[in-house]
């Protein structure tokens, strides 16, 4: 008899999940908002205007207003009040399910979801929230040992199969994947889909515009390397000098670059013993809207003869990061004149009449061949000499894969490998290279690519 209610306990141990059952059966519940009808709602979620009326009692369905409390039909399973949150960056639709205490297959439902693996950063996400869902559900991400099976790992954690596998939100695997990170009970944080030894990971802002800077940041819990890449651009994170376990990495997204999603690719590798642990989430690029500019340069200047050598010889002059972050604050503008500018960064440009197919690099500054250029943070130079293009020129390194140059120069006072502090004289406005009169053209590089320069007067980045 005993041996009976041993077997009847453990058996009833493997039908346990870790999406509680709802306790109203009905479905969940939407709060009627402004403008909605509906055959909108009905449209949004998947049912049809009949069986909403029915669910909620109404005689004429065009008797909704702001404020009223709709059931769902066909979500069985599901409670709470739906609301509308951001999805955050290390979350992804099985700690989403985890978090709220609803099946991941549900909340596809609920949001429409083709594939759940593309959740992006700040994506609109419709959960059912309840009174105390946001207490802890002692469960803990970890990156199982290569070649371990589901049933090893449940043994190595004492957790039940069944339940390991609810807890992932997936039917019965035999074995589990090299880089597939696993829920396992234990622990006392929110779900998230990042391993415990990364305390919070963010991305400001959440959708970066053409031709800004992304600024990414990582609080570890442990020590270890921090790596990744944001499409094709590969991420140099830094400690910060405050905090060793504190890592930034500074991106610029280009101003050409096609708006949509991109994915941003996060691997941690602890510092002693432990698998490396890799994290996937797109995040989407904003469209900007730029001027437009019709300009008539020299044609030598348009020549890729010279073009493609110089930008060339540009691109792996900046490519190198510098770990020191040697500005602090604010950059300061490089000349007097910066009320106004004759041309913005990021125009689309038509040089000679040749089509749309360039873009403005930097922002111009009005001055002439008596106006003085200055550091506007502290740096070194690394290059000061003529280009065919760019004129005379000066690029400073000021550290974390951040330089900032200076075209069109009459005069260069700097040369490579001087240190510069803000207001340091390095130079006189002039009308050297592509030019159409005497200006100052400045450029901020962030991760090998120009980026807009007030974003850096206007604040402190990061």
């Amino acid at each position: 008899m005993a041996s009976r209610l041993v077997m009847a306990v453990a058996f009833a141990s493997l039908l346990v999940t870790p999406f509680p059952v709802a306790a109203q059966e009905d479905g969940p519940v939407y709060i009627v908002e402004e403008g909605d009808t509906l055959i909108g709602i009905a449209t949004r979620f998947g049912t049809t205007v009949e069986d909403l009326a029915a669910a909620n009692g109404l005689a004429d369905p065009s008797a909704i207003f702001p404020g009223m409390r709709l059931v769902l039909p066909g979500f069985e399973g599901i409670s709470g009040v739906l609301e509308t949150r951001p999805v955050d960056l290390g979350e992804n639709l099985v700690s989403l399910g985890l978090k709220h205490h609803t099946p991941p297959e549900s909340l596809a439902r609920l949001n429409r979801i083709a594939n759940p693996s593309r959740l992006y950063v700040g994506q609109p996400f419709i959960v059912p929230v309840e009174q105390g869902e946001d207490q802890p559900l002692n469960v803990t991400l970890v990156q199982p040992p290569p070649g371990t099976s589901a049933l090893e790992m449940a043994v190595q954690v004492g957790a039940n199969p069944w339940i390991l596998d609810g807890l992932n939100g997936a039917s019965s695997r035999l074995w589990l994947s090299a880089d597939e990170p696993l829920f396992v009970p234990g622990g006392d944080e929110l779900p998230r889909a990042l391993p415990a030894s990364i305390g919070s990971v963010s991305i400001e802002p959440e959708q970066p515009g053409q031709g800004h800077t992304a600024i990414l940041s990582a609080d570890l819990f442990e020590d270890g390397t921090l790596a990744g890449n944001l499409g094709n651009r590969q991420l140099n994170f830094e400690p910060e000098p405050e905090d060793s376990l504190k890592r930034v990495a500074l991106q610029g997204i280009h101003a050409l670059a096609e708006p949509g999603l991109v994915d941003l690719t996060l691997t941690y590798t602890p510092s002693g013993e432990g698998a490396p642990f890799t994290f996937m989430q797109p995040v989407r690029i904003r469209e900007e809207d730029y001027p437009r500019e019709a300009l008539t340069v020299p044609t030598e200047t348009l020549d890729p003869a010279n073009t493609v050598p110089e930008d060339q010889q540009v691109a792996a002059l900046l490519a190198p990061v510098t770990p020191e972050k040697m500005w602090d604050g604010p950059f300061l503008f490089p000349a007097d004149y910066h009320e106004t500018f004759p041309s913005q960064f990021g125009s689309r440009r038509n040089y000679n009449g040749t089509g749309w197919n360039s873009y403005h690099t930097g922002l111009d500054l009005y001055g002439s061949t008596d106006t003085e250029i200055h550091a506007p943070a502290p740096g070194v130079v690394v290059f000061a000499g003529p280009l065919t293009v760019r004129g005379n020129t000066t690029y400073i390194d000021h550290g974390w894969g951040v330089y900032s140059g200076y075209f069109h120069q009459s005069e260069i006072f700097v040369q490579p490998g001087d240190p510069v502090e803000p207001g340091d004289l390095i130079g006189m406005v002039g009308g050297t290279g592509r030019v159409t009169g005497a200006h100052l053209h400045w450029e901020i590089w962030v991760g090998g690519v120009p980026v807009q320069p007030l974003d850096w007067t206007e604040t402190s980045l990061p």
